[in-house]
């Protein structure tokens, strides 16, 4: 079982309010299984689609949703839930091609489990992810705030 440097995912539930993401204040350390998918997923979601010098289509376009105004938060969270199955189709195909990941580390779905307005331009984001073995961790997406 292959292990990744870093950093370890806090419960969402101990998220400071206006904090910027769900990782502690330690230094990196390995990690593997759940936590390691999660990051790997993580990484996908928050990287902006066609900002990878040679992999255009990698990422997803919610980073660039935080710098657009506003208007209708019924169409604001079905992008984000576009942008949760862009990612999750992505890591699945990346998976696909590598041998032997373990079941702990392999992508079986991430669901938007909480989608809360805070005031009127800024939202708590928060999924789960469920790996092959059915293990589960819940993520808060870095704190949303729009414009």
């Amino acid at each position: 079982m292959s292990k990744d440097l870093h950093l370890r995912l806090i419960d969402p539930a101990q998220q400071r309010a206006l904090g910027n993401f769900t990782l502690g204040f330690g230094a990196p350390v390995r990690v593997e299984g759940i936590q390691k998918l999660a990051n790997q997923w993580l990484m996908l979601f928050l990287t902006p689609k066609g900002s990878h010098p040679w992999r255009q289509t990698e990422g997803t376009n919610f980073p660039y949703l935080l710098t657009n105004n506003v208007v209708d938060l019924g169409s604001m969270q079905t992008a984000v839930l576009e942008y949760i199955e862009d990612a999750t189709a992505q890591l699945k195909r990346i998976q696909q091609l590598r041998q032997g990941v373990p079941a702990d580390e392999a992508l079986n779905t991430v669901n938007l489990t909480r989608f809360t307005q805070i005031d009127a331009n800024s939202f708590d984001i928060w999924v789960r992810v469920i790996n092959s073995s059915r293990s589960t961790l819940s993520v808060l997406i870095p704190y949303a705030r729009f414009r």
